[in-house]
């Protein structure tokens, strides 16, 4: 059975541990990424091994020309479709988005994020926190969120919601992909989803899409990642037989089938796997999702990290670092009383 990102966590204590399969994965592929070592193993053990159906991380999909012409940037040369300046890439960052955006809004093509409470707002915001630094509670139940990196990343937000369009805050999962098929958006953070419904019902904009990493932050630069995982029962009557499938499921000859047949979307969590020509290949234009799997210095990352899953996952699934942006945005709340209130809401996890 497929479990998604937390679910691992949730349910370990009625799962079967996989170790023997992942010993034998991680012997012809390498380790996987951080994010799905995070969420999968525990205590020792694995409970759960990353499976490229359905996981994806969520970097920038923007338009070429919108950009181009309004703000003076080729990121298709900031990221081609394969080797890379790093002088180039470095001058990426959050202020350049910032200053970018501003741009954009003024010529009537603003990017596009949603700041509502689910997973594509949770898992952008998630990575712009790490990439300032900002942690909510550490490893050792430790409340974190009150420090100087938490109000640099709300001082931010607030400047970069006004930039985008006044209802990001009541955007789902569909809102930003439909903002950007419209033609009306330069740019989202999503999978590459849009872009592939784009090239069936806009193709004229899926033809201007270039997915690209996200902005670099004085701690880095974080991208969201939404893994799935395949785990066992304990109470499974062929535990063996599912482990087997799992394994062969989970090896690079047919996670390269998986990333074939979805166009690019799914995405391995061994980053051995990312030399695929899917991803070199597939087009509109050729090479826009090349840069969808973690290149360069981009690192994955999940929302609340590091952390325990425990604590971790009531930290993302109540949206508590997007609420933290909204109070301060759409709110007018001061940044010194929305720290507190999230220091409230994390002694509350923790309690729990």
């Amino acid at each position: 059975m497929t479990h998604r990102a937390w679910q691992v966590a949730v349910h370990r204590s009625k799962l079967e541990p996989l170790d023997g399969v992942m010993a034998e994965l991680e012997k012809k592929a390498g380790k996987v990424n951080e994010v799905a070592h995070f969420l999968a193993r525990h205590d020792g053990h694995w409970y759960g091994i990353p499976t490229s159906t359905g996981s994806q991380v969520k970097p920038c999909c923007s338009r070429l020309d919108l950009y181009k012409q309004h703000a003076g940037i080729e990121l298709d040369k900031i990221f081609p479709a394969g080797d890379r300046d790093p002088k180039l890439t470095d001058t990426w960052t959050w202020d350049k988005y910032l200053e970018t955006a501003t741009k954009l809004k003024a010529a009537g093509s603003p990017v596009g994020n949603p700041l509502g409470q689910t997973s594509d707002a949770i898992d952008w915001v998630g990575a712009l926190y790490r990439s300032f630094g900002s942690v909510m509670i550490d490893e050792k139940d430790n409340i974190k969120v009150n420090s100087d990196a938490t109000r640099k990343v709300l001082e931010f937000a607030k400047k970069l919601a006004e930039q985008m369009p006044p209802d990001v805050f009541a955007w789902d999962d569909a809102s930003n992909n439909r903002w950007l098929i419209s033609g009306k958006g330069a740019g989202i953070m999503n999978p590459p989803s849009a872009w592939a419904v784009a090239k069936r019902d806009a193709p004229q904009v899926a033809a201007q899409c270039w997915t690209h990493d996200m902005p670099k932050g004085p701690q880095g630069r974080f991208v969201g990642a939404l893994p799935f995982f395949f785990g066992v029962w304990q109470f499974s009557k062929n535990k063996q037989a599912a482990k087997d499938l799992i394994q062969w499921l989970s090896e690079k000859e047919q996670a390269a089938k998986f990333v074939a047949a979805s166009s690019g979307y799914d995405l391995p969590s061994f980053p051995s796997y990312y030399d695929f020509d899917t991803w070199k290949t597939v087009e509109p234009p050729k090479g826009t999702v090349y840069n969808y799997p973690p290149r360069g210095d981009q690192q994955v990352s999940v929302a609340a990290y590091p952390a325990r899953p425990d604590v971790a996952a009531q930290v993302y699934n109540s949206a508590t670092m997007v609420k933290m942006i909204a109070k301060v945005s759409q709110g007018g709340e001061p940044i010194d009383a929305t720290v507190k209130w999230a220091e409230r809401e994390l002694e509350g996890f923790l309690r729990t």
